[in-house]
């Protein structure tokens, strides 16, 4: 059953790569969170990165939230779901979902799934209009290279964040590896990282540059780990020399 399951998400999936439009996805998704709870998981995994804020598909998301958070406080698995649809209405962006998010506050279950909801919805606020940009994608690339090429293109370090991680997890398309390198090139030395959050953004960018274990970032990797203003962005830079490349950087 579970390898029947797997099958069908990889088909439900594979489409979302190579979708016509935003409302091609939205449709889908339309469709998984109308149907079957046992793909939900894996669909509201997804949300961080998609760009996605139309109401029609979060309502059905927030409607099922609502109907189950009660009835699935004893299940781990289910309860897991649940907290999967708080966080997801957080990555819908849309506010109109923020009363429904604080009813999970201070809830021994969820309230911690809710917090994380309500910070992230001003962010994807602003960025699922970055991210789901359409104008800006190359049809020689994926959709998924594309949003997250929007992602590292983008001004904010934050979002750029995201995009690094996506690199980091999945995708090491040669394309993304260069905007990678273009924004820590550009970032390490910045003077304004004191604020945690915003080093780590750097980080993780450096993280990621290194995973790709290809040697042309070598020499980048380095100078950040030598010259970076932030320790949080010369720790991982330094990490991924050693982890990656067998490099012990003095």
């Amino acid at each position: 059953m579970r390898i029947v399951l797997a099958l069908a998400t990889s088909l439900i999936f594979s489409g979302f790569a190579a979708a016509a439009s935003v409302e091609d996805d939205v449709q889908r998704y339309i469709q998984i969170f109308s149907g079957e709870k046992n793909l939900h998981n894996d669909a509201a995994d997804t949300f961080s990165w998609m760009g996605l804020s139309d109401t029609r598909l979060f309502d059905i998301v927030e409607r099922r939230l609502l109907e189950d958070a009660d009835a699935s406080r004893d299940n781990r698995n289910e309860r897991n779901r649940v907290a999967r649809y708080i966080r997801s209405l957080g990555f819908s962006g849309q506010t109109k979902y923020e009363p429904t998010i604080k009813k999970f506050l201070g809830d021994v279950g969820y309230n911690r799934f809710a917090q994380a909801a309500l910070q992230d919805l001003p962010d994807y606020n602003k960025w699922n209009p970055i991210i789901s940009n359409r104008s800006s994608f190359d049809p020689k690339f994926s959709d998924n290279v594309n949003r997250v090429a929007n992602m590292l293109r983008s001004d904010d370090l934050l979002l750029q964040r995201v995009g690094a991680k996506r690199v980091y997890f999945d995708s090491k398309d040669d394309i993304l590896l260069e905007l990678l390198a273009q924004k820590l090139r550009g970032n390490y030395a910045r003077t304004d990282l004191d604020d945690r959050e915003r080093s780590d953004s750097v980080a993780w960018q450096a993280k990621a540059l290194g995973s790709s274990k290809n040697e042309k970032y070598v020499a980048l990797l380095r100078e950040v780990a030598e010259k970076a203003v932030a320790r949080h962005v010369v720790t991982h830079a330094t990490e991924a020399l050693a982890k990656y490349y067998g490099i012990r950087n003095r």
